[in-house]
């Protein structure tokens, strides 16, 4: 409600300037007579942080950054309203659902998302609600909450528009990452915090868990997965009593190549490249940088905030820097969930079928996890935010002409982003309502 409400006093703002501004229907036909008229400037997709949108030099940090915000979510709207879609679609129709349905059939947009999600849901009821026709009694599904990765990069050029006197340097003054870890690039040796394992990409000095990559011609030890050669295990190693491939096609012994360790493999001392956690130290060189989330004792550069928020390390807008925060979220990077799913199969049941019929849900039951347990909710803080920073970028009274049109299409466009998100997030809900995937 708080949301709407921020978006329609900022529509009504908007509109009473744009009569003021004369604004025609379209760019195209007054670009040259009403320059002022347009605002080309702003495009969903594109880096925004140094556009000139005409407004004063006051503001320009903010006004930048609320856009910059604006259209990454716009985006970020547009991507997940497509990944509903598609992921529901797909659902409905291996379900047996019938695509030339009242429901899609010349539907567009937000209609057509919902349309196939209450498909999808109403052949996951009929596959696996125990009825007579049905494949299974029952299904459950469990799922390991996504991970999503904020980039450095994205959140300093952002906060550097926001400092004037272009003096916000990330390396001076780099970012902090509140509530989660902060990912370096360091040129040197990186070691844990509070004695726990960090996160390293590199040599490892100590036990590695995660992968290990050979070099300089030294096997390493392998229990999993092992991408090269795998042989017997050496003698006083982790894996010394291993065999070499294993009927599973599994590799216990040592690995000449990159060895991915099964979840219940011994730590090793990785001798080449460790990609996953260290006890100990991760180690880089001048030439040779380690990506870690502990104290790195030499140079480094700031790469990505994971699990948590930026806060800026140059003194910049309050505003200006949540917009870009807003902006970082909404470009995150997340990492599919991870689905257990269990079904109770009926009696006699065509087994090819019924994993035919979970393979579809644990193939796109994960785009809609993802849009209702961790999109949606970032989202409607970030719109929030951006909302509250072009109210108070409105009635600053330092828009032109050309800032105040450009203010109006912003507007616009944060209201079709949350059209669109909330939209994907209530299809999303109706599947969870068949097969119960979230809370």
């Amino acid at each position: 409600m708080i949301l709407k409400n921020r978006l329609k006093s900022f529509t009504a703002l908007a509109v009473t300037a744009l009569a003021v501004s004369s604004l025609s229907a379209g760019c195209s036909a007054v670009k040259d007579a009403q320059s002022a008229a347009c605002c080309s400037e702003f495009e969903v997709g594109k880096d925004m942080t140094q556009v000139d949108f005409g407004v004063d030099a006051s503001v320009k940090g903010q006004f930048n950054a609320y856009a910059q915000a604006t259209g990454d979510l716009s985006a970020t709207a547009t991507a997940t309203l497509g990944d509903v879609t598609t992921a529901c679609q797909n659902i409905a129709l291996d379900l047996g659902g019938d695509a030339t349905d009242k429901r899609v059939d010349g539907k567009i947009g937000v209609d057509l998302t919902k349309g196939w999600c209450a498909i999808a849901a109403d052949q996951i009821t009929a596959t696996f609600g125990g009825g007579s026709t049905s494949l299974a009694a029952s299904v459950s599904v469990d799922f390991e909450a996504p991970k999503c990765t904020a980039s450095v990069t994205a959140t300093a050029s952002c906060e550097g528009s926001c400092d004037v006197s272009a003096k916000c340097d990330v390396k001076v003054h780099p970012p902090t990452c509140e509530g989660g870890t902060l990912n370096v690039d360091c040129k040197g040796s990186c070691t844990a915090k509070a004695g726990v394992t960090l996160a390293c990409t590199g040599s490892c000095e100590g036990s590695c868990s995660g992968s290990c990559k050979a070099s300089g011609g030294v096997k390493v030890d392998c229990q999993g997965k092992c991408d090269g050669t795998c042989s017997a295990g050496a003698a006083g190693g982790a894996t010394e009593k291993g065999t070499g491939i294993q009927a599973d096609g599994s590799c216990n012994g040592q690995c000449d190549g990159t060895c991915t360790l099964s979840a219940d493999a011994p730590k090793i001392t990785c001798m080449g490249v460790c990609d996953g956690h260290c006890e100990g130290t991760c180690k880089g060189t001048a030439d040779a940088s380690v990506k870690c989330d502990g104290e790195c004792k030499a140079d480094y550069t700031p790469i990505s905030c994971n699990g948590g928020s930026f806060k800026a390390g140059c003194d910049v807008d309050a505003n200006c820097q949540a917009s870009c925060n807003a902006s970082a979220s909404a470009k995150a990077s997340c990492t599919p969930p991870s689905l257990s799913i269990v079904a109770k199969a009926n009696a006699n049941v065509d087994a090819t079928a019924l994993a035919s019929a979970i393979n579809t849900l644990k193939v796109n039951l994960p785009a809609l996890v993802l849009a209702l347990k961790v999109r949606g909710e970032d989202f409607i803080a970030n719109a929030n935010v951006a909302v509250t920073a072009g109210l108070d970028v409105a009635g600053s009274g330092s828009l032109n002409a050309k800032g105040t049109v450009c203010a109006v299409d912003i507007g616009i466009a944060i209201g079709d982003a949350v059209a669109n998100m909330k939209g994907a997030v209530e299809a999303a809900g109706t599947v969870n309502g068949a097969v119960k995937f979230g809370s």
